[in-house]
Parts: structure tokens; C-alpha cells; sequence
């Protein structure tokens, strides 16, 4: 088998693991987080990304733009929630973001001290 199509093999079997085991638990989360998660504990078990999965991963970024077209057509699908509730959002996504980047930077600092 191509290793080329054998990386996109494993990330697509991620995702689809990720959504299935997502589905199975009714957990309120998408089951793309929950499939990147798994990927990420396998490549830190892993120590790294192996050479065959990096072809398939750089063509996915090379045009990860693409993948923000269907987010631009759900908010245009939901223009009205978006004008109702629109600050509440942004409120959220600032507060929520602020507190993500003060946990990587506390989580930064644990692993440097212990290097």
C-alpha cells in the first residue's frame, strides 16, 4: 500500500473513531476533537509524527482554508441567532480563549521545570 494513502488512511480512521466513540457515549462534543485527541496521545506515545504520516498531514493544512468554507455558510445559515446572541459569543470565545492560553502557558512552565 502507498504510505501516502495509508497516513490519510489513519487520519480518517481517527475522525471516524473519534465521532463513532462520540455518537456511542452522547457526549456533547465533536467527535473530530475527540479523534485529534486520540491522534495527539498516539504521537506523544509515538514520540513524534512518523515519516509516512506527514505527507497526508501537510496536504491537509496546505489547504485547511478550505475547510473553513462550511463554517462561513453555518453562520450565514444562523445570521439571525448570530444578531440576537452575537456579544454573548464573542464574550464567551474571548474569555474561553484568554483561559486557554494561560493553561498552556501554566502547563508550559510544570513541564519546563521538571526538564
Amino acid at each position: 500500500m502507498d504510505l501516502f494513502l495509508l497516513g490519510l488512511f489513519v487520519l480518517i480512521a481517527f475522525w471516524l473513531g473519534g465521532t463513532v466513540l462520540v455518537d456511542w457515549l452522547g457526549w456533547p462534543i465533536p467527535g473530530s476533537v475527540v479523534g485529534l485527541l486520540g491522534l495527539w496521545l498516539v504521537l506523544v506515545i509515538n514520540r513524534g509524527v512518523p515519516q509516512w504520516l506527514k505527507p497526508p498531514a501537510n496536504l491537509l493544512i496546505r489547504y485547511l482554508t478550505l475547510l473553513f468554507v462550511p463554517a462561513g455558510v453555518g453562520l450565514i445559515n444562523h445570521w439571525d441567532r448570530l444578531m440576537t446572541s452575537g456579544l454573548a459569543m464573542v464574550a464567551i470565545i474571548a474569555v474561553s480563549t484568554l483561559l486557554a492560553a494561560v493553561a498552556m502557558v501554566g502547563i508550559f512552565k510544570i513541564t519546563q521545570r521538571g526538564s
